[in-house]
């Protein structure tokens, strides 16, 4: 999906997101079950959306679909975890948060030669508890990669479910961000690889 140019509009911006949303429930499971329960609710998925992760190797280009949305580059954004080069965090004030990766290793590369880069890699909604999350979840038939990222008690946590699995690749994940005191970093777009086994 792409803006149209100069797009400034928080309506159509909101629009533009929930869509993205909306795309990714119809492809995977884990999303799909999700929406579905808040939607059951009256929530919705917009007010809990943390960011959308992008890969593309086309990152300046991909970027300004979110500039023009009047997104804008924060330099001073932390990403835990990252291995390569090539991540841009954007943000626009309440919005969820965009990442912009450029992976480097073969893995990314052939995950954007697969599936383009106009949909998201991962879309990240915040909760108040990991465990309780993926627990309920799990309850559902919906698996998630252990263990978390970040431990009891830290600021920032994260954990990622089971991929939809298409043609044989990894396609799209859905992540649960658990924030405190306000943190704003992130985690690298793929935690769950570079994570030592066996932490918590």
């Amino acid at each position: 999906m792409s803006s149209a140019p100069g797009c400034k509009d928080p309506a159509l911006m909101e629009q533009i997101l929930k869509q993205y949303a909306a795309d990714l429930a119809v492809e995977n499971t884990a999303v799909r079950v999700v929406t579905r329960g808040l939607s059951l609710v009256g929530i919705g998925v917009r007010p809990i959306l943390d960011h959308f992760i992008f890969r593309t190797i086309h990152l300046k280009e991909r970027a300004n679909e979110f500039l023009e949305m009047g997104y804008e580059r924060d330099p001073a954004a932390k990403v835990l975890e990252h291995k390569g080069h090539g991540v841009e965090v954007l943000r626009r004030g309440c919005a969820p948060a965009i990442l912009v990766e450029h992976p480097h290793e073969k893995s990314g590369l052939d995950w954007v030669a697969h599936f383009g880069d106009k949909k998201p890699y991962a879309m990240a909604l915040r909760v108040d508890d990991i465990e309780e999350a993926a627990f309920r979840l799990e309850k559902q038939s919906v698996g998630f990669i252990r263990p978390p990222a970040g431990k009891h008690g830290e600021n920032l946590r994260e954990i990622a479910a089971l991929p939809e699995v298409k043609d044989g690749k990894n396609a799209h994940h859905l992540v649960f961000v658990e924030r405190h005191a306000g943190d704003q970093r992130f985690y690298s777009p793929d935690f769950w690889i570079h994570l030592p086994k066996g932490t918590l």
